[in-house]
């Protein structure tokens, strides 16, 4: 079966070729469209931007999200525990820091 178009793209982008871009003096950064097509942005989307090792690095939300399941499901963690009980934990967490704050 032949490779989807999208699949082509990712493939060629992912292969280590190198695209141009631009950033503008407002700090404003243009991806070429063939790179936003690989990643599934072709109509924009929320990225999280991370520096490391002196090297930009920008990942698409969903990315983001996928990788976190995957850690939870190989944590074991997925099946413990949903988001609720995230922000119920988390919520505990703030109160007793905030009562330990007018403590002192």
């Amino acid at each position: 079966m032949a490779a989807s178009s999208h699949q082509a793209s990712v493939d060629a982008v992912s292969r280590g070729s190198s695209l141009r871009g631009h950033v503008s003096e407002t700090g404003r950064l243009s991806l070429p469209a063939e790179l936003r097509r690989a990643v599934g942005l072709e109509r924009g989307g929320p990225v999280r931007i991370e520096v490391i090792d002196g090297a930009i690095r920008i990942r698409t939300m969903k990315e983001v999200k996928d990788r976190i399941r995957a850690l939870a499901r190989e944590s074991g963690l997925a099946d413990k525990a949903s988001v609720s009980d995230f922000m119920g934990w988390r919520d505990a967490e703030r109160a007793e820091e905030a009562e330990r704050a007018g403590e002192l």
